[in-house]
């Protein structure tokens, strides 16, 4: 029987905090193989990466504690969920739960929050940065912050080497000082695309998708067992006709980009990595957006 692939998988804190170490290779091979990283899981030795004599090894220890004490000292209130690929590929997603933070879409009961994304690996593959973004209650899913607003509040952050990694908390923390202090100007300026999408009716719901999927690079499926076009449709229309969320049957370029972001990061569909996923979703925005 074949295995089923898995994506990210669901952690806590001390999954991700696990010793690791660097070891020269014993074996002779070329320098971008000199060294290796070993990490101790459950008890046993694992081989996370083979890479060169010059590549820095940060510990999870170092990266995600930190960003809590960040946040903390801040009196900042989150709700936090942990997860890993394959004990070497780590992410974190914090949703702030302050109430001062919430924000409601004009003329209905869907409520967004902050939320800060951390992203780290011992093998390279998933570069570590601070992400700011939004958390939807609705579809429980991150959602992504428009180009222009992320580089005009420095809402990425990234690091590579030991000295970068310990500015970034320097970084987060003066992002966060400066968010508490002026939350509704950044709030306001960020949710203002999301309302653009908000009021966008949308009259032909399959039409749309299709044009969005195909101008973003998203190749539906369509077979016996699924088809992409019905299920995102249908993610759509129950947000449109829930009770108590207020759209009242209307389906707007709001509930579209939700509808595709939930199938991108629909975890029995995709098994892709969190980071992966985020740039689909970025480029769904920022065509929806360009394009009424």
């Amino acid at each position: 029987m074949a295995t089923k692939k898995q994506g990210a998988i669901i952690a806590t804190l001390n999954d991700l905090l696990f010793p690791v170490e660097m070891r020269d290779e014993e074996m002779k091979c070329n320098k971008e193989y000199s060294r290796k990283v070993i990490g101790f899981v459950n008890g046993d030795e694992m081989l996370l990466n083979q890479c060169s004599n010059i590549y820095t090894l940060i510990p999870n220890a170092d990266i995600f504690p930190n960003v809590e004490q960040v946040l903390d000292a801040n009196g900042i209130e989150y709700e936090v969920t942990y997860r890993h690929i394959n004990h070497v590929r780590f992410y974190a997603d914090y949703v702030i739960t302050d109430k001062r933070f919430v924000y409601r879409l004009q003329g209905t009961n869907d409520e967004i929050k902050p939320m800060i994304s951390v992203q780290h690996s011992y093998n390279g593959l998933t570069k570590y940065k601070i992400i700011f973004g939004y958390f939807r209650f609705i579809c429980e899913n991150g959602m992504v912050i428009p180009v222009h607003e992320m580089e005009e509040f420095n809402l990425v952050i990234t690091g590579k080497h030991t000295e970068s990694v310990k500015r970034s908390f320097k970084q987060l923390n003066a992002l966060l000082v400066r968010f508490s202090s002026d939350a509704h100007t950044i709030t306001n300026a960020i949710v203002a695309k999301y309302e653009l999408l908000g009021g966008r009716a949308v009259t032909n719901v399959k039409d749309r998708l299709t044009e969005v999927l195909k101008a973003t690079g998203i190749t539906p499926v369509d077979n016996k067992k699924f088809n992409t076009l019905e299920d995102i449709t249908h993610r759509i229309m129950v947000e449109a006709n829930a009770n108590g969320l207020g759209y009242n049957g209307r389906v707007t370029d709001f509930l579209v980009y939700n509808g595709i972001n939930q199938y991108i990061n629909d975890d029995d569909l995709n098994i892709a990595a969190p980071e992966t996923r985020m740039v689909k979703d970025s480029k769904v925005m920022e065509y929806m957006l360009a394009n009424a």
